[in-house]
């Protein structure tokens, strides 16, 4: 079922953008009413007082479910929610879409929609180059917390990975809270680590391999905090860009970033058959 859930919702997410329907507007409010009703509690207890209620619930929906229509309810349970984790917008729409606006040469109206599409801080970088830099950056970063990271800990936890993705995606939300930012970082940036160190392999296996494993060996003892600086690096030097002077402004780099993406994703699928198969 780890399988099917992941193959089916990946498909989904690649070639339809269903982000309009992934709200999660509610749980923003349900933090802040539940963290009023426990003033002054330290920034781990709070995080865990905000997330632990929603563990439950889908522990309980999924073993409701689960033996309904012969287990077809409990697998789109699974499959559902693994696409509500993903996002919350599109990855490809999104990169896409800036892709397109940048080849448009308004320089400004570029820079909003990578800010936007990516949050990566543009207020100081005009130049059309280090645009298309930091789009390639924030592809690399964004595939990892938007979908990778969701799979990792969904495929990761077997029969309960719904838990480990509700997990991850609700650490990441509490993260623009201001009462569980803090823990919530570095919640994140532990729950990041594994699956930055795996994609950056699977880099290696979808593009240049030599390249990323030099990269892989100098920098793997980064701290937990340069997960994201450690998978950019790994990422330009599977597409052998390492030399940032001679980066096009034509879109190709960060469409090479997007197909170097899909064959990560395909050979992470073929990683998640041979685990079932194993177990």
């Amino acid at each position: 079922m780890t399988f099917i859930v992941s193959l089916v919702a990946l498909l989904i997410e690649r070639f339809f953008d269903w982000s309009h329907l992934r709200n999660w507007g509610w749980f923003s409010i349900y933090s802040r009413k539940i963290l009023s009703r426990v003033p002054g509690v330290k920034s781990y207890a709070a995080l865990a007082v905000v997330i632990v209620p929603v563990l439950i619930v889908v522990v309980l929906l999924q073993f409701v479910l689960h033996g309904f229509l012969y287990g077809l309810l409990g697998l789109l349970f699974q499959i559902l929610v693994l696409l509500y984790c993903f996002g919350p917008q599109n990855l490809w729409a999104d990169a896409f879409g800036t892709i397109t606006s940048l080849s448009q040469g308004d320089v400004g109206f570029a820079s909003e929609k990578v800010k936007a599409s990516f949050n990566l801080n543009t207020a100081e970088t005009r130049e059309p180059t280090k645009l298309h830099q930091l789009l390639m950056s924030g592809i690399f970063i964004q595939a990892n917390c938007r979908v990778f990271a969701v799979v990792f800990w969904y495929a990761i936890l077997g029969p309960v990975g719904v838990v480990g993705a509700v997990f991850y995606r609700t650490v990441e939300l509490c993260g623009d809270e201001a009462a569980t930012a803090q823990s919530a970082h570095k919640v994140a940036d532990i729950l990041n680590w594994l699956p930055t160190k795996l994609m950056s392999l699977l880099f290696a296996l979808g593009g240049n391999f030599s390249h990323v494993i030099n990269c892989w060996r100098k920098k793997s003892n980064l701290s937990l905090s340069g997960n994201d600086q450690f998978l950019v690096d790994c990422g330009t030097a599977a597409l052998g860009m390492e030399d940032q002077d001679k980066f096009p402004v034509d879109g190709s780099v960060e469409r090479n970033a997007i197909s170097l993406l899909d064959r990560v994703f395909i050979i992470g699928l073929v990683l998640v058959l041979i685990k079932v198969l194993l177990v």
